[in-house]
C-alpha cells in the first residue's frame, strides 16, 4: 500500500460524455503521481468501454452486467493500492486544488474517518449558491472557494457519497460496502454509520467545491429511482432499527433567534456562503467600475456602478454601503464637465417669494408609497414651490405628482423624454438644481447614479436623501447634507450599518382621510356576514412567504379556528400556489392587488401586519382611518420591522401568544376596538399629518446654506451579521434575489 497515494475509484454506466468530463478533470486538476484512477465498467454499450480501454493511466474493471455501485467500488476498493480512497461519481468535474484539500483535512486528526466536498447540486445541505453557465467560469469560481481553510470544516453526522475521501485504515477495520443495498441509495448512510460507531468523525470541507451534475445514471428512470429509494430506506431501517433520517441527525440551530428562520445550523452555513459569493460578484463590478474610471470611460463606470447597486440590493452582500462605490460616484462627479447645451431642458424661472424644493424621483408607481411620499410631502408644504424630475423612466409616474407639482406652481421634467446617458443626465440635473432649486430631495432608488454623479460636487442647493429603502443596499446617501429615514428602524440600520451621523427621522406624510362609506355596506359589498370582525392584510405576495416560524398562512388558518366570528381579507398576493385555494365562501379570502381600497378599509375592523415583512406605510394608512393595528414583531433583523410608533403605542407584539391574545381582545370586545382605533387614528394623524409640517420645518433647520457633500472614509465592508444572513435567505426565498430593476 503506497502512504502517499489516492485511489479514486470511478463507477461508469453509459454517459460517456460525463466520462470523459470526469476522468479529464482528473487528469487536469490533481497532482500528478498522488493518485491512481480506477474504474469499474458495469456493461456499458455507449461506446464508454472503448473510450476506456484507451486511457493507459487508467486501471479498468469490466462486469458483464450492470452489478450496482455498492459491488462496482468494493471491487474497486479491493484492486486500490493506495492509502486512502476516494470514492467519485461519474457524473462530477472536479477542481484545481480539490484532492489537496480534502486530503489535508483527512489527515489533520487521527480521530478523522471520512471527508467530503460541496458541490453545486448535493442532498445533506452539501450543496452551496453557485453562479456559473459554463466549464470556464465553473472553474473560475472553484479556484474562489478552494482555498484550504480549517474553519471551513464542519463535523457531520452523514456524507453523501458522491465525493467521499476514506482512510484505508478505516476500510480494513469497518469492511467494504454493504451490497445488499445494490443496486445504490442508502449505502453511504449505512456506511457513515459503520465508520461513526468505529469511533471516528466525518467531516464536510467547505473549501473544496466540485461540479456535480446529479442523478444522471437514474435521471431518466424517476419513478425507478423513487421506488429504489423507498426499498433501500426499509432496509436501513430493518438493520439498524431507525430510519436513515435519524440515524444521522442534523445539527440544529443553537442560537434562538437565528433558530426561528433556520432549524438547521447547516441552513445558515449555506445562506452564509450565499453571502460570501455574492460580495464577490459585487466586488467584480467594483473592480471594472474602477477599471473604467482609470481608463477614462465615465460612463462605462456609472453603468457598472448602476448595475453594482442593483445586484447588490437584490442579492445582499452582509453591508448596506459600499465606500469604494461611493468614491467611484464621487470621482465620476469632480470629472464632469458642465459643458452642456441648454436646449435639453427649459426651466421655468425660479419663484423668488417661496422656497423651491426639486424632488428627483427615479420612477413612480402608480400605488405605492415611495411615489405617495412626494406627492404628499408637496401637498402638505404649500408653503414652497415643488418640482419634479424623473431620472430614468417616467413611464410609470403617478398623475398625482405631476398634479401636486404643477398645483404648487412648480413643474415636471422627464430626463427620459430626451436622448441623454447617465453623465448627461447627471448634468442637466446639476445644471436645473442650480438655476431653480433652493432646496434638493432625493427620492431614489437604490440603484439610480444620476444624482448621486449630479451633487457629488460642493455647491448649489442643499441635498436631502430621502431613505425608502432602508431595509437593503444603496447608493448616493453619501452625496447628501442630510439623510431623511422615515422609521427608527431603517434609522438604526443608518446609523450602525451605513454610518451616515448626518441622518433624522422624518415620518412618512399622510393625506387627510377621507370619511369611510359604511360599514355594513361594506361587508354585504364583500360577501361578509354583518355580525363578523374583519380582519384586513394589504401585502404583495413576496412579503407572505413562509420563513421558519414566520408562516403567514398558517397564523390565519390558526386564527379562523380559534375565532369563528372572524374573516380575514388578504389583498395584494397573486392568486397561485395556496392564495389560490381560497373561496368566496370560506372565512379567508384572497383579492388581487386593489388600487381602491376604500370598500376594503370600510368593512375592516381589525388591520393584521403581515410576516415575516409588514408594510409600515399601509398600517399607517389602516390606523389613520381608525382601524386598530396588530402585528408580530421581529426585532431579531431591523429590515422586517413594521412598527408604527414602538414609543407611543403599542402595535406589534414580540410572540404569537402575545399576538393572539391581542387578537382575541381585539375580536371580542367592540368598546375596546373603538378605543384601540381611535387612539391609534389620534397620533397618527398627529405625527404623520397635523404636526408633520412641523417636524418637516426642523428638517430644513438643519441645512446647511449651500451643499457640501460629506468626505468618504475609505473602510473595508462591515462583516455580515446573523441578521444579513436571514435578510439573504428572505430574498431568495421570496424571490427577491432573482429579480432586477428595468
Amino acid at each position: 500500500m503506497d502512504c502517499c497515494l489516492t485511489s479514486i475509484i470511478v463507477i461508469t454506466y453509459n454517459k460517456l460524455e460525463y466520462n470523459k468530463l470526469c476522468i479529464e478533470s482528473i487528469r487536469q486538476y490533481t497532482q500528478p503521481e498522488s493518485y491512481e484512477i480506477i474504474v469499474i465498467d458495469n456493461h456499458s454499450t455507449d461506446g464508454t468501454v472503448e473510450w476506456l480501454q484507451g486511457q493507459q493511466d487508467i486501471r479498468l474493471i469490466l462486469n458483464s452486467e450492470n452489478a450496482g455501485f455498492p459491488v462496482g467500488c468494493n471491487q474497486g476498493i479491493k484492486a486500490a493500492k493506495g492509502n486512502s480512497i476516494l470514492l467519485l461519481n461519474n457524473d462530477t468535474i472536479v477542481t484545481p486544488n480539490w484532492l489537496t484539500n480534502l486530503t489535508k483535512c483527512l489527515y489533520s486528526s487521527s480521530d478523522i474517518g471520512a471527508v467530503g466536498a460541496v458541490a453545486n447540486s448535493c442532498s445533506n445541505f452539501q450543496s452551496i449558491p453557485c453562479e456559473y453557465s459554463c466549464v470556464e467560469e465553473m472553474i473560475r469560481f472553484a479556484k474562489q472557494v478552494n482555498i484550504s481553510n480549517s474553519e471551513r470544516w464542519e463535523d457531520r453526522a452523514r456524507l453523501v457519497g458522491y465525493c467521499l475521501l476514506v482512510k484505508a485504515e478505516v476500510i480494513n477495520k469497518i469492511g467494504l460496502l454493504d451490497e445488499a443495498f445494490s443496486p445504490g441509495n442508502y449505502e453511504d448512510d449505512d456506511y457513515c454509520m459503520r465508520i461513526r460507531k468505529a469511533g471516528y468523525r466525518l467531516v464536510l470541507c467547505r473549501d473544496t467545491f466540485i461540479h456535480h451534475f446529479g442523478s444522471v445514471s437514474f435521471g431518466e428512470k424517476s419513478n425507478q429511482l423513487n421506488n429504489l429509494l423507498e426499498i433501500n430506506s426499509q432496509k436501513f431501517m430493518e438493520k439498524w432499527g431507525l430510519p436513515p433520517h435519524l440515524a444521522a441527525p442534523y445539527e440544529l440551530t443553537q442560537d434562538l433567534m437565528v433558530k426561528n428562520w433556520f432549524p438547521y445550523q447547516y441552513e445558515s452555513s449555506y445562506f452564509q456562503f450565499w453571502i460570501e459569493n455574492t460580495r464577490k460578484k459585487f466586488f467584480s463590478f467594483i473592480d471594472k467600475a474602477e477599471f473604467a474610471l482609470l481608463s477614462g470611460n465615465l460612463e462605462k463606470a456609472v453603468v457598472l456602478v448602476k448595475q453594482a447597486a442593483d445586484y447588490a440590493y437584490h442579492s445582499h452582500p452582509g453591508f448596506f454601503i459600499s465606500s469604494r462605490l461611493e468614491l467611484i460616484l464621487r470621482k465620476i462627479s469632480s470629472r464632469l464637465n458642465n459643458r452642456l447645451a441648454a436646449a435639453f431642458l427649459q426651466f421655468p424661472p425660479k419663484n423668488k417669494e417661496k422656497k423651491n424644493v426639486l424632488h428627483v424621483v427615479s420612477q413612480g408607481y402608480a400605488a405605492s408609497s415611495h411615489s405617495g411620499t412626494p406627492e404628499r410631502w408637496i401637498r402638505l408644504d404649500s408653503s414652497s414651490v415643488h418640482s419634479v424630475i424623473v431620472t430614468l423612466n417616467s413611464e410609470a409616474v403617478p398623475q398625482g405628482l405631476v398634479d401636486a407639482a404643477l398645483h404648487s406652481g412648480g413643474w415636471c421634467k422627464k430626463l427620459d423624454d430626451v436622448k441623454l446617458n447617465l453623465c448627461q443626465k447627471a448634468k442637466v440635473l446639476r445644471e436645473a438644481a442650480a438655476k431653480w432649486a433652493d432646496l434638493v430631495v432625493l427620492h431614489i432608488h437604490p440603484h439610480d447614479p444620476v444624482a448621486p454623479v449630479a451633487f457629488g460636487v460642493a455647491g448649489g442647493p442643499p441635498v436631502v436623501f430621502v431613505n425608502h429603502a432602508d431595509y437593503g443596499f444603496n447608493i448616493g446617501m453619501s452625496a447628501a447634507d442630510v439623510v431623511v429615514d422615515h422609521r427608527s428602524a431603517g434609522h438604526t440600520i443608518t446609523l450602525s450599518r451605513r454610518n451616515m451621523h448626518n441622518s433624522c427621522i422624518l415620518p412618512i406624510p399622510l393625506a387627510k382621510p377621507r370619511n369611510l362609506p359604511d360599514k355594513q355596506a361594506a361587508k354585504r359589498e364583500l360577501g361578509i356576514g354583518e355580525d363578523k370582525i374583519v380582519f384586513l392584510t394589504s401585502a404583495s405576495r413576496y412579503q407572505l412567504v413562509s420563513c421558519g416560524v414566520y408562516n403567514f398562512s398558517k397564523l390565519i388558518r390558526e386564527m379562523v379556528n380559534k375565532y369563528p366570528n372572524i374573516e380575514i381579507l388578504v389583498v395584494g398576493p397573486s392568486r397561485a400556489g395556496w392564495w389560490s385555494q381560497s373561496q368566496s365562501d370560506q372565512p379567508i379570502k384572497i383579492f388581487e392587488f386593489q388600487e381602491d381600497m376604500t370598500t376594503f378599509y370600510s368593512a375592516a375592523d381589525v388591520y393584521l401586519d403581515p410576516i415575516p415583512v409588514g408594510s409600515l406605510a399601509a398600517a399607517i394608512e389602516a390606523g389613520a382611518r381608525g382601524i386598530p393595528v396588530v402585528g408580530l414583531a421581529i426585532d431579531f433583523a431591523a429590515q422586517f420591522s413594521s412598527d408604527i410608533l414602538p414609543d407611543i403605542a403599542i402595535t406589534h407584539f414580540p410572540s404569537s401568544k402575545d399576538l393572539f391574545a391581542a387578537i382575541e381582545k381585539l375580536a371580542s370586545d367592540e368598546g375596546y376596538r373603538i378605543s384601540q382605533g381611535n387612539y391609534l387614528k389620534s397620533i397618527i394623524l398627529q405625527h404623520h399629518y397635523s404636526g408633520w409640517q412641523e417636524q418637516l420645518n426642523n428638517l430644513y433647520s438643519l441645512l446647511p446654506i449651500t451643499h457640501q457633500p460629506p468626505d468618504i472614509a475609505i473602510a473595508r465592508e462591515q462583516a455580515a451579521l446573523d441578521s444579513d444572513i436571514v435578510w439573504a435567505y428572505f430574498q431568495y426565498r421570496s424571490g427577491l434575489s432573482r429579480l432586477s430593476f428595468d
